[in-house]
């Protein structure tokens, strides 16, 4: 999926001016004239619309603190974010009008104007054999118990752990731990795929971090986050 998005928007031009024209009319109600999540009926919403004056993005396929590439802007616009108000644009926007608002989103942050940074995505691992049997499950268990998993979700996932009613956003908005039985839901998608990536990407912006450096630095492995 992502390199599917990945190739459209690198080989389809982009034009800011029609994309403003097209944020106008579909975005600015939410996210407001100017981008920072401020439009009328931003006041309406838990959680509130993403401000993009800020640049930081929840999902993406980049390492925590780095901008997204443009195919997880693309997959985010497309597909919109499961338990928020974002809907998908897929069904509703042309390919070309996608690929326009997107490039003037990111006229809103003058960090995606430094050519000298440019995102790199993690090289993603892939899943281990033997799916997810009895011996699976228990050591997933133990790594959920280790890594502080609990602390949020809950012991059973459920969203209600000791640290759910104390957990704000960066721009200190009240957010909600995951119910992990519920992954319709999930912000950036549901599939194991899904989730094992927001593990090593972090949401940024949210107290949810990335586990990439646990691997990184050897105390963790890729097979057992995938567990």
């Amino acid at each position: 999926m992502i390199h599917a998005l990945l190739l459209i928007a690198l080989i389809a031009p982009q034009d800011t001016s029609a994309g403003k024209t097209v944020y106008v009319k579909w975005c600015a109600g939410c996210h407001g004239d100017n981008g920072a999540g401020d439009g009328p009926g931003a006041k309406h919403m838990i959680p509130p619309p993403r401000d993009f004056t800020g640049a930081i993005y929840q999902i993406r396929s980049t390492p925590s603190g780095q901008l997204p590439i443009d195919a997880d802007l693309l997959r985010s616009i497309d597909e919109g974010l499961p338990g928020t108000a974002m809907p998908g644009w897929k069904s509703r926007l042309s390919d070309r009008q996608r690929r326009d608002v997107l490039a003037y989103i990111k006229t809103f942050s003058t960090f995606f104007a430094d050519t000298t940074q440019r995102p790199q995505p993690i090289k993603f691992g892939s899943a281990p054999g033997g799916g997810g049997g009895a011996d699976a499950l228990k050591v997933g268990r133990q790594f959920y118990d280790s890594i502080g998993c609990r602390k949020c979700h809950g012991d059973l996932g459920r969203g209600d752990g000791p640290s759910a009613p104390t957990l704000k956003d960066d721009a200190q908005h009240p957010i909600f731990a995951a119910n992990l039985h519920e992954n319709w839901r999930f912000n950036g998608g549901g599939t194991a795929d899904d989730i094992y990536h927001r593990l090593r990407t972090g949401l940024d912006g949210t107290p949810m971090p990335s586990f990439s450096d646990l691997i990184e630095n050897k105390f963790l492995t890729d097979e057992q986050l995938w567990r």
